[in-house]
């Protein structure tokens, strides 16, 4: 079961390490820095993505690596001191909610297990380790003008 199919999208950001996550397991300090860099605040303005921002983890078997920047469709210069990760067209499941960027900085195991857990009382299945999966991405968009925050969880990739 998956609620939609998403095209190909590229995520635009900078990842950080498990490692760097604080005592209380989150990644304030790192998206305060995020939010703070001129060349990141400079790409959104440039290319119009300025009320968006997106948060992934990248799942992996024994560790993950959390990203902050923005996805987009669009066809972007990556700026230097950001990295880019193509996300594949795929199956999806998804929740929306409202929210705003201090979502972001919410711990991540509440914010994980709470999303897994409504997925999987909608019969979608989640591996006990994300990372085991082909698609180990979870993400989080945030539209900064509608307050609409969206989760994503990638099921399958499309062939």
């Amino acid at each position: 079961m998956a609620d939609k199919k998403l095209q190909s999208l590229t995520f635009i950001g900078r990842p950080f390490p498990d490692g760097m996550m604080d005592a209380q397991r989150t990644f304030s300090k790192s998206n305060l820095e995020m939010e703070k860099d001129e060349n990141f605040q400079k790409f959104l303005k440039d290319n119009n993505l300025a009320d968006h921002r997106t948060v992934m983890i990248d799942f992996g078997p024994d560790h993950f690596m959390y990203w902050y920047g923005i996805v987009t469709d669009q066809k972007v210069e990556v700026p230097k001191g950001l990295m880019k990760f193509v996300l594949p067209e795929a199956e999806v499941a998804q929740e929306e909610s409202n929210g705003n960027l201090t979502n972001f900085n919410l711990p991540l195991n509440y914010i994980v297990p709470t999303f897994f857990k409504a997925l999987t009382d909608r019969g979608i299945e989640v591996y006990e380790n994300p990372g085991d999966s082909e698609t180990p991405y979870f993400l989080q968009d945030l539209n900064l003008t509608t307050k609409k925050l969206v989760q994503t969880w990638y099921l399958k990739a499309s062939k």
